[in-house]
């Protein structure tokens, strides 16, 4: 089935370095129910009182209209199923039009769009496809938000769909909450590990291979949430996983970075701050639409170059690299 996906390049300064940024916001298949893969089906009455994720110690509870009678939840949010004090309240609106969406500030065709009206943000998805649009509204410093849905029939009001709730946590992460970082998480034993690269790294490839170990735990092959906890960066798995479909509700306390790319042999070169930063900014979901979210998520990736070792890691693709990466465990900070 073809895919979308949603690509800009953004101009920015790093440490007085100007440099062209690859902005990756979304890949999906073109809109398909049989392509939706579903674990199972709640209850009206669930369904309405409340279905509540966690995704990185943040839970979204996600409500409904009286119309909205199921909700079909995909497999890949099933194991992020938690009840727990609400952080962000998403109601689904059905048959209802959306508020007026303001001035376009952001574009990432074909996917979505941003829009904002007095400090009120509209992300319009799949506004180009007929019967899969739907408009996120976020209000300024938000805790909860509003989903209408584009659809008359009520065929496809499924708050899963496409990159809805990924949008939903980078914009409630940018108010100084954490970043999304495109990576694959690993908990190996107590050790928190992110293994990060763009699309075709080997991210996935680390994925698989660590997997076979029986002290890890493979937390994402894609998406990893960082947030600072207690003085310490930790690691989350996510929901929004590669093609390895890695995605755990899992945490670790974060204790080593590696920017990898495929090579014949191992080795390892220690990154500077000021690379480890650029990296951290290429391989990320930050909010360029966002000034103040700007600001705070290059204060992270400061602040991540100064406490956790970073290093650019060639890899060989099989279990060689389990040994070669244990042996670095001498050399972490404390």
């Amino acid at each position: 089935m073809p895919s979308l996906v949603a690509a800009k390049y953004q101009v920015a300064r790093v440490r007085g370095e100007v440099i062209a940024l690859p902005l990756y916001i979304a890949k999906v298949q073109c809109p398909s129910r049989a392509s939706h893969e579903v674990a199972f089906r709640i209850s009206p009455g669930k369904m309405i009182d409340n279905t509540q994720f966690t995704i990185a110690d943040i839970t979204i509870s996600i409500e409904g209209d009286s119309q909205l009678d199921t909700l079909e939840v995909p497999l890949t949010y099933r194991p992020f199923i938690k009840t727990g004090k609400t952080d962000i309240t998403l109601q689904m609106h059905e048959k209802i039009l959306a508020p007026t969406v303001g001035e376009k500030i952001f574009d990432s065709p074909p996917i979505w769009s941003l829009y904002r009206h007095n400090g009120t943000s509209a992300l319009k998805i799949f506004e180009q496809m007929p019967g899969f649009g739907r408009t996120l509204v976020l209000p300024k410093n938000f805790n909860s938000a509003e989903l209408y849905f584009d659809d008359p029939t009520g065929n496809y009001c499924d708050p899963f769909y496409g990159p809805t709730m990924e949008l939903l946590m980078v914009n409630f992460l940018a108010q100084g909450k954490g970043v999304i970082i495109h990576g694959c998480g690993i908990k190996q034993d107590k050790r928190g590990i992110i293994f990060v690269g763009e699309s075709g790294a080997g991210k996935t490839t680390m994925a698989k291979i660590w997997d076979q170990g029986s002290d890890v735990e493979v937390l994402s092959d894609d998406r990893t949430i960082v947030r600072k906890r207690d003085g310490h960066f930790w690691i989350y798995g996510t929901p929004w996983h590669g093609e390895g479909k890695f995605g755990s509700p899992g945490s670790a306390k974060l204790d080593q970075i590696f920017f990898i790319k495929h090579a014949s042999e191992n080795s390892i070169l220690k990154s500077n701050n000021a690379h480890t930063v650029t990296q951290l900014l290429k391989c990320s979901f930050p909010p360029f639409w966002d000034a103040a979210g700007m600001d705070y998520s290059m204060g992270v990736f400061s602040d991540l170059a100064a406490a956790v070792p970073c290093q650019t890691l060639s890899f060989k693709a099989d279990s060689s690299i389990i040994d070669f990466i244990k042996a670095q465990g001498s050399g972490l900070k404390a």
